[in-house]
């Protein structure tokens, strides 16, 4: 499945990863990822890398079964869990 650039965005932010580690991990520059961060026109190929990079750390992406859109499941002990109590 092809991730919309918004999930790929909130995935970033959720491993708590810069633009400029993901870049490097994704193999693109640092502009590059900003623009398809903005929406902007970028190559599916692109899109690939970054998604590609970011599984690499262990997040999973799943489409949307026609009640609910596109999933975002991330590592465990990814940088934001809580802890239970």
């Amino acid at each position: 499945m092809d991730v919309p650039s918004q999930l790929l965005r909130a995935a970033r932010h959720a491993l708590g990863l810069s633009r400029e580690d993901l870049a490097q991990l994704a193999g693109i520059s640092v502009r590059t990822l900003a623009s398809l961060e903005a929406d902007e026109p970028v190559k599916i190929e692109t899109l690939r890398k970054v998604q590609r990079a970011l599984e690499s750390k262990g997040v999973s992406f799943s489409a949307g079964d026609g009640h609910q859109g596109p999933k975002i499941q991330m590592p465990l002990g990814w940088p934001g869990k809580q802890s239970k109590v």
